[in-house]
């Protein structure tokens, strides 16, 4: 599956399915994003979850993001030092460290025991290369449909449901 296929895919259903209430960047911003996704993984594969409330999205989101945004500082600077052309190298980290959580919050949702080695695992049966060169081009996708003043969000959900749907397919 590459990322034009899983974007595409996206947006068929998204055009199925139109959004009904749209995630916001407030508080608990992983917690709503995790009601979302339930929502749109239930629609993908027709099964009936509920949204369990007791999970910890806040932790999870907030940990993967801070691994993910720490070593992108960390080797920014590491590259800088080394030669300062070098620094976009740091973004290939980021997206390194970030595809080993890909599905983490999938997992989650699905109550799966050790979602974050669970996770780690689903990257590393696909290949870690491939899930790069598949995720990479949908983060880019995600970060520049931020700067559509009209629905800055709009990239963000076909990018989400992308991974959603790229996940039904890989959990078999």
């Amino acid at each position: 599956m590459n990322y034009q296929d899983l974007l595409l895919r996206s947006k068929v259903h998204l055009s199925q399915f139109p959004l009904e209430q749209e995630i916001d960047f407030m508080p608990l911003v992983f917690t709503k994003g995790a009601k979302w996704m339930t929502q749109r993984l239930n629609e993908i594969d027709k099964k009936q979850r509920n949204f369990n409330s007791n999970v910890a999205y806040e932790y999870y989101g907030y940990l993967k993001y801070s691994f993910c945004f720490f070593c992108f500082i960390m080797s920014g600077l590491f590259f800088w030092t080394k030669a300062s052309y070098l620094s976009p190298l740091s973004i290939l980290v980021f997206y390194f460290f970030e595809v080993h959580f890909l599905f983490l919050f999938p997992l989650l949702i699905d109550g799966v025991e050790k979602p974050l080695a669970r996770s780690i695992h689903m990257t590393y049966k696909m290949g870690i290369f491939y899930t790069m060169r598949t995720v990479i081009p949908i983060g880019f996708f995600m970060v520049t449909g931020l700067f559509n003043w009209r629905n800055p969000l709009q990239n963000w959900h076909i990018g989400c449901l992308a991974v959603l749907i790229w996940y039904t397919d890989e959990k078999g």
